[in-house]
């Protein structure tokens, strides 16, 4: 089991990374299809650019969440837009012959999308797709981490038996991928890895640290889990000790992290 969950990361890592610094921006389309844009609501314009952008064609049903916040530093309202198509992966998976590859893999593949629609701006920005569970949409979160008084946000996924986040900043008209990393992985197992996330002020940097503690799951006991790729942990609690420690670069807007406990010399950029 342990050996295919990290088969199937290191297959989505490789995944991402095939489309690290590929932001992709579209811009309104004059076509007989568009020409009625100005008429629709904005997020009815949102949503029409996407499906421009992905292929979708009208009668295909997926899931669209619009999140409205402040993540860049000027006064008008974004627009975060996730998206998960898991009709498509299963037609195409059908279409193909390949929906025992799709099983195989969890049902995780490249099926969750984040856009960004920055307030004024007629641009849809979309980010690498999400390697993740079909069955699961991504979840998102709020908070100002890489500058202070400008939200950043991180989106949560699930792939299998396990969770992670991908943490992202706007730079400009660009979404950055900053970092990626574990919650929780091997639930089912006796012993499952789960990790809390801290969010660390610093005393010589404006950007916040980002510190993974080994962590506990209360009253975890694998036989009572019914499903384990639905299962999610309500509260993981730090045991103190130290996993891995990460600090952000702000040429490369990526975090990296200086030192781990067993090696301090080293330096890993987390892509």
């Amino acid at each position: 089991m342990m050996r295919t969950c990290y088969f199937i990361f290191l297959s989505l890592l490789l995944f991402s990374c095939s489309w690290e610094d590929q932001n992709v921006i579209f811009e309104d389309a004059v076509t007989p299809d568009t020409l009625e844009v100005s008429t629709l609501s904005l997020e009815d314009e949102i949503k029409r650019q996407i499906e421009l952008s992905l292929d979708i064609p009208r009668n295909e049903e997926y899931d669209i969440q619009f999140h409205y916040d402040y993540i860049n530093r000027d006064t008008l309202m974004d627009i975060i837009i996730l998206v998960n198509r898991e009709a498509y992966a299963f037609q195409k998976s059908q279409r193909e012959n390949k929906l025992s590859f799709l099983e195989y893999m969890g049902f995780t593949g490249p099926y969750n999308y984040v856009f960004v629609k920055l307030g004024g701006s007629k641009k849809v920005i979309q980010a690498p797709p999400v390697g993740s569970s079909v069955f699961h949409p991504l979840i998102i979160h709020f908070e100002p981490i890489t500058i202070p008084g400008q939200n950043d946000f991180y989106v949560q996924y699930r792939s299998r038996n396990s969770m992670f986040r991908n943490y992202y900043t706007i730079r400009g008209e660009e979404i950055y991928l900053t970092f990626n990393c574990p919650e929780f992985d091997l639930i089912g197992e006796e012993n499952p890895k789960a990790y809390y996330i801290e969010h660390s002020e610093s005393t010589v940097r404006t950007a916040k640290d980002i510190a993974l503690y080994h962590g506990i799951i209360p009253n975890y006991t694998s036989t009572e889990i019914e499903d384990v790729n639905n299962f999610t942990p309500s509260n993981i609690q730090s045991t103190g000790e130290l996993f891995v420690y990460f600090i952000f670069d702000e040429k490369t807007k990526k975090y990296k992290t200086p030192f781990t406990p067993e090696k301090q010399n080293d330096e890993v950029v987390v892509e």
